[in-house]
């Protein structure tokens, strides 16, 4: 049985493949042609992508880590699908000193099973949208066989950027290395999300946070130092150790501990409102390597995430409705977002769910610039060609996309840049069973669709429907015919995708 890092993920295919050539893998491809399959990687995601009841890849061998420089001495690196991040960024760092142009959360992922997804940081575009190449095994439209595709350029990358393993099985991908910088950070106190907010000009890495119960703000304050320190100073040191022993082991062990043995919402209440505040170490500036500031042991625990995209325009709204939300979910008053939900005829469903889930864990806001992949949840709501809604300071490492190699058939980096970013907005329980989280994780997901055109993240709990997903994705028919010709058997799709995304559509 293949169980993911949630655990709420289980199945048993009737075959693991662990192949080591690109060979190999054709071969395969070619016997489950009328079949279906799927490629398991790290098993670090909530949705049910990976499942398959007939044959999965394991695609641990393709770890490779190759790099070149430019005649313009720029430098690349050309990664194996099965390569996790963690290990990519060790060798980037040893081979040339060099780093990934965006870094997610984790690193625990492999580097497909990211861009698949459109794995995030903060600040900056989804990893996906700084990818140059993709290869992939996939199917020949003419002779059905299965074949090794190259796409850098066009509609094909921007399909392959983020398509939920639904184009094919990757090989590797290509991008162009940034320098290794350091990052400053500060936590402060912000008395409102304008606050947090106003940061963004000057700490453009930041992430900040919704305190529950206490309803307060904090901000991670975070700028890129292009110059890397040559040796880590002790503050430095100290503050990992801080972070680790007081962040990702000391604070979640305190929530297990409230929620999930004393099972004690209201000893939770009181933790946030009088305790957390003074065990953030706040108005002080550290300095250390980007991976470290810019990621955390989040695997330390099991855990179930939800994550829903809002764009900027709605990024103030939708963060006073999740407060009312969450409010109303804890048992308080829903008179804050009552009119909203009476709009959308949702009061009375709201009314049925009020007191069952305390939420308990931060809610996190990142800052994602919008994508050129075509379901990204970044991708711009607008259609091709149209006015971005609001002009957004230009990405300052942009050009490691390569605007050459999206062509004329579609947006590339430097016409995105422009759009509209937006704000990913993180729900993590830790509670088990989860059937209280699952329902306020599907009405937070439905009605923030209708409010703020929000769009849940693929790779984490995802609650929408085909017909949700149709309106939010003005590329998804695009997406769609282009999997058909490399898949027209429905190969790599498994009922979850052809439920969700694809539908009803031909």
């Amino acid at each position: 049985m293949i169980v993911n890092f949630g655990g709420n993920v289980r199945f048993t295919p009737r075959q693991v493949y662990v192949p080591k050539t690109e060979a190999e893998i054709l071969d395969i491809l070619d016997r489950h042609a009328r079949s279906k399959v799927r490629v398991v990687a790290s098993l670090h995601s909530w949705s049910p992508l990976v499942v398959s009841d007939d044959a999965v890849i394991d695609m641990r061998h393709f770890d490779g880590v190759a790099i070149e420089t430019d005649a313009d001495g720029a430098t690349w690196a050309t990664v194996g699908g099965g390569c996790q991040i963690k290990h990519l960024l060790d060798k980037l760092h040893r081979l040339g000193d060099v780093t990934m142009p965006s870094i997610g959360l984790i690193t625990e992922q492999t580097i497909a099973g990211a861009i698949s997804t459109a794995t995030h940081g903060s600040g900056r575009h989804s990893l996906s949208n700084y990818i140059d190449e993709v290869r992939v095994a996939a199917y020949d439209p003419d002779t059905g066989k299965a074949h090794v595709f190259a796409w850098n350029a066009g509609p094909q990358l921007q399909a392959a950027r983020c398509a939920l393993g639904c184009m094919g099985v990757i090989l590797s991908v290509r991008f162009r290395c940034v320098p290794k910088y350091d990052v400053a950070e500060t936590i402060v106190a912000c008395a409102s999300i304008d606050e947090a907010l106003a940061g963004e000009a000057e700490y453009p890495l930041q992430q900040f946070y919704l305190v529950p119960h206490l309803w307060s703000w904090f901000a991670q304050r975070r700028v890129a130092m292009p110059t890397p320190r040559a040796k880590r100073s002790f503050g430095a040191k100290l503050y990992r150790a801080w972070w680790y022993s007081n962040i990702d082991v000391g604070l979640h062990l305190v929530i297990k501990s409230l929620m999930c043995v004393l099972k004690s919402p209201a000893l939770m209440r009181f933790f946030y409102r009088r305790l957390l505040s003074r065990l953030i170490i706040k108005n002080r500036t550290v300095i250390d390597e980007s991976q470290r500031m810019l990621t955390m042991q989040h695997a330390l625990f099991k855990h179930l995430e939800t994550e829903i995209f809002v764009p900027a325009r709605h990024v103030r709204a939708a963060a006073a409705f999740v407060q009312g939300f969450l409010q109303a979910f804890d048992g308080g008053d829903l008179s804050a977002i009552a009119a909203d939900l009476e709009r959308i005829g949702m009061r009375a469903e709201l009314e049925s769910l009020r007191g069952s889930f305390t939420h308990h864990y931060a809610v996190t806001f990142r800052r994602v610039l919008a994508d050129d992949a075509l379901i990204a949840t970044s991708a711009p709501l607008d259609r091709e060609g149209e006015a971005p809604a609001e002009p957004l300071a230009r990405d300052r490492w942009s050009s490691s996309a390569g605007t050459e190699t999206t062509g004329s058939a579609g947006a590339s980096p430097s016409h995105v840049e422009v759009r509209e970013a937006w704000y990913a907005i993180s729900f993590i329980t830790y509670v088990e069973p989860r059937d209280a989280f699952f329902a306020m994780a599907s009405f937070l997901a439905r009605t923030m669709a209708v409010l703020f055109q929000a769009r849940p993240h693929w790779g984490k709990h995802f609650p929408l429907t085909h017909a949700d997903v149709e309106r939010l994705y003005p590329r998804l028919y695009e997406f769609c015919t282009l999997c058909r010709r490399v898949d027209p058997h429905g190969v790599f799709r498994n009922e979850f995708v052809e439920r969700v995304v694809f539908g009803d559509a031909k």
